[in-house]
């Protein structure tokens, strides 16, 4: 699809929210799917920002620890409407999913039960929609993959760094904190020191945004983010022990929900919520739109129940904890990048940091197809179902909450078929 113009003026505030509003709504898949969706949405549709931008926003997210996401949606806010832009399209990206997810905190222990039980008829149409999420999966990197390498200059170079990112983190899976921030790095020095890379000085120099805020308030936030950090590490719980993994897990965890939510299944189960809940979880965060740190919001209702603590507390503290460092950090690093692109070592390095990004996002697509063929009691007719849903979003371009709600249809004629 051609790209978009750049528009001669900004979105309005209502415009952003309205926007990231419908992302929150219909962005189901996780990271991949969600940064496909706003490249196609806010580059190609609407041309808020070019392409080039919103890889270095994407690569940017993937060098702070967070939901990367999310941290992008906050990220072209703040191109678009300054500071209190980025807030509101953060806000209206994640609230939709966290709210879903409270509404089922209070109802996992049913639910949890009908769709866990295998060929049931909530449990085939979870896992028929689910191999929908992993379609996305595919039709988001791929995409990813033609922009950043096939479409961006020096194939086998990028290519590369790209597929041998990839390789690395398959390897290496689930990924130690400093992997994600050293690939990419290496990823820049690499088009750095590579006379034929391509340079994206032009493109750069065309593309203008709103700034996050003064540099000096920016290393602040930094500033304050060590020592909030360095408390962490010191104190070993606050009043409520279930809410510290949640605070650590958001300020110094890498590489999304791949890792934080094994990470918070160690330091939770069994001691503050039975495995059992802890899965359901997660599979609910997998069905739902917005990023799976929401998940926060259905464990806090639970650890909050099970601790006798009020239940909007449990979700507050657990959702703050999770989200809070990631968001706060990508507004400092906003102005900070800002500075640092004009700059052409920088420029140079950025095909590199790109490419390299996009190839931390290949492990995904193995991990969402293994685990699918886990759960699904049909599992021939899953993978077809992840083929023709590929077919059909990639190629026909059919909506995709059609699409879901297709194959959703099918996986309940199929535990119907099997019933009888």
């Amino acid at each position: 699809m051609k790209e978009a113009l750049l528009p001669a003026s900004t979105p309005s505030l209502s415009t952003l929210a309205w926007n990231f509003f419908v992302m929150g709504t219909t962005a189901f898949g996780g990271p991949p799917v969600h940064i496909g969706m706003f490249r196609s949405r806010f580059v190609e549709k609407y041309g808020w920002l070019s392409s080039e931008r919103f890889a270095e926003l994407f690569a940017m997210a993937n060098c702070l620890p967070g939901p990367s996401s999310t941290q992008v949606a906050y990220a072209i806010g703040i191109t678009q409407g300054g500071v209190l832009g980025g807030l509101i399209a953060g806000f209206c990206f994640v609230i939709p999913g966290a709210i879903f997810l409270s509404l089922l905190g209070f109802v996992s222990q049913t639910l949890s039960k009908q769709i866990e039980e295998p060929a049931s008829p909530a449990n085939a149409v979870a896992i028929a929609c689910s191999a929908v999420g992993v379609a996305l999966v595919f039709v988001a990197i791929t995409g990813l993959i033609k922009k950043q390498v096939f479409e961006a200059g020096n194939q086998v170079v990028l290519g590369a760094i790209c597929f041998f990112t990839g390789a690395i983190c398959l390897l290496v899976h689930p990924a130690p904190a400093w992997l994600n921030p050293t690939l990419i790095f290496v990823g820049g020095l690499t088009t750095i020191m590579h006379p034929a890379s391509p340079d994206s000085e032009v493109k750069h120099a065309q593309d203008t945004g709103k700034s996050g805020m003064p540099v000096a308030l920016a290393v602040g936030i930094f500033l304050l983010y060590l020592a909030v950090a360095a408390f962490t590490l010191w104190r070993d719980t606050f009043d409520h022990g279930w809410v510290m993994p949640f605070l650590t897990a958001g300020m110094f965890v890498w590489g999304g929900g791949p890792v934080v939510l094994p990470m918070l299944m160690t330091f939770l189960t069994p001691s503050w919520i039975s495995p059992t809940i802890f899965l359901a979880g997660i599979s609910f965060a997998e069905m739902m739109p917005g990023p799976v740190f929401n998940i926060s919001c259905f464990l806090g209702i639970q650890l909050a129940l099970n601790s006798g603590v009020y239940w909007l507390w449990g979700i507050l503290l657990c959702w703050a904890g999770l989200m809070g460092p990631g968001v706060t950090l990508i507004f400092g690093a906003y102005t900070l990048w800002d500075e640092l692109r004009k700059q052409r070592l920088y420029q140079h390095a950025l095909p590199g940091l790109n490419a390299a990004a996009v190839g931390l996002l290949l492990p995904t697509m193995f991990v969402v197809y293994d685990t699918l063929q886990e759960r699904s009691p049909w599992q021939s007719g899953s993978r077809a179902l992840v083929v023709l849903a590929y077919y059909f979003i990639e190629l026909v371009k059919v909506n995709v909450p059609l699409v879901v709600v297709a194959s959703g249809l099918v996986g309940l004629a199929w535990s119907l078929y099997v019933a009888h």
